[in-house]
């Protein structure tokens, strides 16, 4: 596939996990709460709590949270990372310009939940979301080491393979 036609494909993928995430900041506290609770007395159900499930729900909610700003920025290292493979620069900088993206999308979205009734910014929100990105950037990098390592392997077959009908 065309380099260019994969970089459009990666920024389309971001401007729309961008876009997800904006739009969950964009949510007041009571709906961005609602959809926390939801989805834990969904798993409390699920798995029958039914003792201390109160204290269950509570910890769960924000678990939950912090488990979705992760999961969802990960997404985004993801998508940012693999943006930047499509360019011929050092591995370094296409690190470093992925988590540093991650870091400063991060902050501008803790900062637009400011504006959102009932919501706050979060430092620790900041660490999370960041985190995400750079386990994002991990799975990328390490999948791509094991595809490599194992095509290297391929091709030592392959010239093993020659060197035995040759001689």
């Amino acid at each position: 596939m065309k380099t260019y036609i994969l970089r459009i494909i990666f920024l389309i993928l971001i401007i729309i996990n961008s876009l997800i995430i904006f739009g969950f900041s964009a949510q007041n506290g009571e709906e961005s709460s609602n959809l926390s609770k939801t989805v834990i007395t969904k798993i409390a159900d699920i798995f029958n709590v039914e003792e201390n499930r109160e204290t269950f729900l509570d910890i769960g909610e924000s678990v939950i949270r912090k488990l979705a700003h992760f999961s969802i920025y990960t997404l985004l290292g993801i998508w940012v990372v693999c943006f930047m493979l499509t360019f011929k620069i050092k591995l370094k900088w296409q690190i470093t310009l992925t988590a540093v993206w991650g870091l400063l999308y991060a902050i501008t979205d803790e900062f637009h939940q400011m504006f959102s009734s009932g919501r706050h910014a979060s430092i620790n929100d900041v660490v999370i979301d960041t985190l995400g990105v750079l386990f994002g950037l991990f799975l990328v990098l390490t999948i791509n080491k094991i595809i490599e390592i194992i095509k290297q392997k391929k091709l030592g077959k392959k010239i093993t393979k020659l060197k035995n009908n040759i001689v």
